[in-house]
């Protein structure tokens, strides 16, 4: 029998990772996450909050890269799937995907739909690569361990780039 997938549970759980992980020494620590084939992590500080993505709607009315509006707790949010933002094609429904919202203090009711997250990641255990970043919004570029690389996103060099920004004109703030 399939296991219920309680919101409140995740949300409530999530929340006191973040806020513990927020009280300790992060400046190691990254929020993993899933795009495509890609690997990425985002600095808690630029991070609001990480939702089930199961809340979203198509929109024929708004543009591809922003398929789906969500309301979350009254606010409405342009959700671009930053998969296909990224030229990797859309990201299917599925249970495991997620939306980042960006801290606040960015000024954008905008979320990233992400295939899914990766939990919390320690970069000071990471070796740092030094090819060139291929966007403006990938801070550095990390292998793991296990050489899996690790793109660190600039969540303010994203939501500033105008390709993004079209994205985030067509909905309006």
């Amino acid at each position: 029998m399939a296991k219920k997938f309680n919101l409140r549970e995740f949300q409530t759980t999530l929340s006191l990772q973040l806020q513990a992980a927020a009280s300790r020494d992060n400046t190691g620590s990254r929020l993993g996450f899933r795009v495509g084939d890609v690997n990425w992590l985002v600095s808690l500080s630029d991070t609001e909050e990480v939702i089930p993505g199961a809340i979203h709607r198509q929109s024929a009315w708004l543009a591809p890269l922003v398929s789906r509006v969500a309301n979350i707790r009254g606010n409405l949010f342009a959700v671009s799937d930053f998969a296909d933002f990224m030229g990797q094609g859309i990201t299917p429904d599925h249970a495991d995907c997620r939306l980042l919202i960006p801290h606040h203090d960015f000024g954008v009711n905008a979320a990233l739909l992400v295939r899914g997250t990766l939990g919390l990641k320690n970069i000071s255990h990471y070796a740092m690569r030094s090819e060139p970043a291929a966007h403006p919004w990938i801070a550095r570029q990390y292998a793991d361990d296990a050489g899996n690389g690790w793109c660190d996103m600039d969540f303010g060099q994203l939501l500033g780039d105008a390709e993004f920004l079209k994205v985030e004109a067509q909905f309006g703030n």
